[in-house]
């Protein structure tokens, strides 16, 4: 029986990627908890898919008993609505299942998280990127591992115009612009996620409170 690995923020753009890119030989046991069914997983029937209204976390509970918990939420306040409406979809969800899944036993957190991130930067988005950071630090779990991608590259299911246009403004001038800001594909950072799950989970025994940060892109 593989390592039970739950999936939040399944619909995304890197958590669509993830699953994707899962194979049976992966050996895990795999719980995507989304708010509407994924057609494109339809041939991938080792992919569990928990259909649930997120605004009801205790009737969420029972699926967050997990050995691995991936978050890969992510919005803008624009498709949110407000900046509350964001707080809530982007750090308070989050934050409300890894405390549930922490109770549950799940020892391994990874959060995928934000380039700039920092709970005391004079931007909202990145603020609270890093809140919710420091929020999933305090919860205890053995291991954590937090991602900082840049701007995103791939195809989304939602139109995010303010995307659309820093990807067309930074792709000529890509050889300016710092390395840990450069674009990444989405695929890359859900290919690095299944490798950290795969070579850092399955194969080595991390030391209790072992805390990674990985800024994306890099040579890792």
């Amino acid at each position: 029986m593989g390592l039970k690995t739950v999936l939040i923020g399944s619909t995304g753009l890197i958590g669509s990627r993830f699953l994707e890119c899962l194979e049976v030989e992966d050996d895990l046991e795999v719980n995507a908890i989304t708010r509407r069914t994924i057609t494109s997983l339809d041939n991938k029937d080792f992919i569990k898919q928990s259909v649930h209204d997120f605004k009801d976390n205790e009737g969420i509970r029972t699926e967050l008993n997990t050995d691995v918990l991936i978050s890969t939420f992510g919005a803008t306040i624009k498709n949110a609505g407000s900046q509350d409406e964001f707080v809530r979809v982007d750090h308070d969800i989050p934050l409300d299942f890894s405390k549930t899944a922490k109770e549950q036993g799940c020892k391994t957190m990874i959060l995928v998280s934000s380039a700039g991130a920092d709970s005391m930067s004079k931007y909202f988005y990145t603020r609270m990127k890093g809140k919710l950071e420091n929020a999933i630090r305090e919860l205890g779990f053995e291991t954590y591992h937090i991602i900082r991608p840049s701007l995103l590259l791939g195809n989304r299911m939602e139109f995010r115009p303010g995307e659309y246009i820093s990807k067309v403004i930074m792709s000529p001038l890509a050889f300016m612009i710092p390395w840990q800001y450069k674009p990444i594909q989405a695929l890359q950072v859900a290919e690095f996620i299944r490798y950290l799950i795969k070579t850092c989970l399955l194969y080595t025994s991390p030391s209790p409170r072992d805390a990674t940060l990985y800024r994306m892109p890099s040579s890792a």
